[in-house]
């Protein structure tokens, strides 16, 4: 007898609990201007070298992707074969 008493206890316990949980803890919506706030931005610029042609003779120079900007000036490498 005391057993089925204190399993219901229990239960109304945990049912308790558990609505009380639904309540005071309600499911957020994220807006679209917060998800954009939380976006992952690279701390330093992404600068590799191009190459070009130019009448036999191969040069290089970097660029900077995330400006879209040339850095420095075209450096002769050699002859192009």
């Amino acid at each position: 007898m005391k057993r089925k008493k204190i399993g219901k206890l229990v239960g109304l316990m945990g049912a308790a609990m558990l609505s009380l949980g639904i309540f005071a803890c309600p499911a957020t919506t994220v807006s679209a201007k917060a998800a954009a706030e939380n976006e992952i931005m690279p701390c330093s610029d992404i600068i590799q070298w191009r190459l070009k042609i130019e009448n036999g003779k191969i040069y290089k120079r970097l660029y900077n992707y995330s400006t879209g900007n040339w850095v420095g000036e075209w450096i002769y490498l050699g002859v192009y074969d």
